[in-house]
């Protein structure tokens, strides 16, 4: 790579975990102030980690100094304007500050800047969104009631196809068409599905990552859930980036949690966290990903354009973007796309592949999260959990809560009994939401309310439901003892037995991802499967995309409307009239 006096180096941090996911920034490493990171920026204006910082300190900036800033930029400094007017649109204190802008060509400035945000406050239904979003967040996140339609600001988007969505609906396969070709049932009880033991997993992942020299400090005993065991470890990050006019360095440490009924689960959890995490952060030279056994080329083009030399690609649209893409160049890697006849090559965005990808290209989103990434002692397994872990995160975001769709659980196993038991002993009342999609692969949310009406959750999902449970159990962020109390359940809630949750899985992995696979496919879902196995490693790693399903997990101001979204708020409205008790 190019000489490191060259590189603009940068720090990850931490920032806070919210919503079960970490937020980390990237911050220069030498101290930078407003006009260096402009000046800086000018040369490099696609450096999305140098203008999210720059926006945080224009955040900082009291409303005298932004009023300064924002007649400088008029002064010819276009980059300087648009994120002047970025910082009025995202920091309430700045939001009178946006009449400044009355004499400025603001669409113009869409042009100064690679982030989505002015384009997002630009947006005809801006209004509309953010108040469908709030009452959505509102109800997903902090459980309060939907409003019935007469009660709504807004009317539903016109733009929504919702006639024609509920109609393709009412055509799902579900999941017990696909599975009742299996006569095999699961007789595993335990927090996932695994092809080695977790003690032969962890031996291989922590000889490999000593080896490497990728773990840091020593492993830590952690009660930041309910898990019986839960263990953390935190691990270096080092990548380098030279493509375009960015060349950078990102250095820092990441945090790895696991969890599990025995401790080798919990261990073999973080552990193989720590393998998909590393393997997502990747540098980039000669136009190449650095480093994996497959080997990714970078192809700099627009959609249109790799469309019109025959190749297939995906639309970056269909993924659930906050704002749509409009046929900007990206960077394009090749990946693998799974249909009824097999599977096929398709190019996707580098940006929804690789964790903190900072090339010299616009950003699609406000940031792309470890949705769809997945570590496994096979690579059938890694794709396994990968698609679980997306429907999941599918399910959770347009997912309602309703108190019809909530329930407790009993159980006669002991392990999983004796959490339930101890909890509600302690004056932990643990309730479940069913948050399974329409095609069947059971989904729960575990939630405690707590006596100051906070929501702390966990999710999980699986073929089998008891699994599915149990990791939206052990992933349930109640940090007992030193956060205490939570309110009951209403007296009417109903009563779900463990053993009897739904199971379509077969015990055996491989068997399992073609049944997950054909019932995604059946249901015109089309996975699409990038294998980040390292060279060094060479422990099995997959990013997945599943185009029509969430690839953003996290419901917030910046997303976009979902037919989908809008046709589950209608039927939790229409279950709350009618009793309708959900799934289990």
């Amino acid at each position: 790579m190019d000489d490191p006096m060259d590189f603009m180096n940068y720090e990850l941090k931490y920032v806070k975990t919210e919503g079960g996911l970490g937020w980390f920034s990237c911050l220069p490493a030498k101290d930078t102030q407003v006009m260096e990171a402009v000046q800086y920026l000018q040369n490099h204006p696609n450096d999305d980690f140098m203008h999210k910082y720059l926006l945080d300190l224009l955040g900082e900036s009291d409303e005298h100094e932004l009023e300064k800033l924002i007649d400088e930029g008029k002064r010819g400094n276009f980059l300087l304007l648009a994120s002047t007017y970025e910082a009025s649109v995202l920091f309430t204190k700045f939001h009178y500050l946006q009449k400044k802008f009355e004499d400025v060509d603001v669409p113009n400035l869409t042009n100064y800047t690679p982030s989505i945000y002015i384009k997002w406050a630009l947006d005809k239904n801006y209004l509309s969104r953010r108040f469908w979003m709030r009452v959505f967040s509102d109800n997903i996140y902090g459980h309060r009631p939907l409003p019935s339609l007469e009660d709504i600001e807004f009317p539903v988007p016109p733009s929504l196809n919702l006639q024609n969505a509920s109609e393709a609906g009412k055509k799902v396969v579900h999941i017990r068409d696909v599975w009742s070709k299996s006569s095999r049932t699961s007789l595993n009880t335990g927090t996932s599905l695994r092809i080695v033991p977790p003690k032969e997993t962890v031996k291989k992942a922590l000889d490999t990552l000593a080896a490497h020299n990728v773990l840091t400090a020593w492993e830590t005993r952690t009660e930041s859930s309910l898990s019986p065991y839960g263990l953390e470890r935190v691990w270096n990050v080092d990548v380098k980036v030279s493509i375009g006019r960015n060349n950078l360095r990102l250095r820092g440490s990441q945090k790895s949690y696991g969890k599990g009924l025995k401790i080798h689960q919990a261990r073999a959890s973080y552990l193989m966290e720590t393998v998909e995490r590393c393997s997502a952060f990747s540098s980039f030279c000669h136009g190449q990903a650095i480093g994996y056994k497959k080997e990714f080329n970078l192809v700099k083009s627009s959609y249109t354009d790799l469309r019109h030399k025959g190749l297939n690609v995906l639309d970056p649209n269909t993924i659930g973007l906050e704002i749509p893409y409009e046929n900007q160049e990206l960077y394009w890697i090749v990946a693998d796309q799974m249909d009824k006849n097999g599977s096929h090559k398709i190019y996707v965005p580098a940006q929804f592949v690789f964790l903190f990808c900072n090339l010299d290209e616009i950003s699609l989103t406000t940031g792309i999260t470890s949705n769809g990434l997945a570590s496994g002692n096979t690579m059938d397994e890694a794709k396994l959990h990968a698609l679980l872990e997306y429907i999941e995160r599918d399910s959770e975001k347009i997912g309602f809560w309703s108190q019809e769709r909530c329930f407790l659980l009993e159980t006669e196993e002991p392990a999983v009994g004796d959490i339930l038991s101890s909890c509600k002993k302690k004056g932990i009342h643990i309730q479940f939401l069913d948050m399974t999609p329409d095609f069947g692969v059971p989904c729960y949310k575990a939630f405690v309310k707590t006596i100051t009406g906070g929501i702390l959750k966990g999710c999980g999902a699986h073929l089998d439901g008891k699994i599915a449970a149990v990791r939206a159990l052990t992933e349930l962020a109640y940090p007992y003892p030193y956060w205490c109390g939570s309110i009951p359940a209403p007296k009417e809630i109903k009563t779900a037995y463990y053993e009897e949750l739904p199971n379509y899985s077969s015990g055996n992995v491989s068997q399992d991802l073609d049944t997950l696979e054909r019932l995604l496919i059946m249901n015109n879902f089309h996975p699409i499967y990038v294998d980040l196995t390292r060279k060094d490693l060479d422990i099995p790693v997959v990013k997945v995309i599943i185009p029509g399903l969430e690839m953003m997990p996290v419901l917030d101001r910046f997303s976009n409307f979902n037919e989908r979204l809008f046709i589950n708020y209608l039927k939790t409205l229409k279950s709350k009239r009618t009793g309708e008790k959900g799934n289990v």
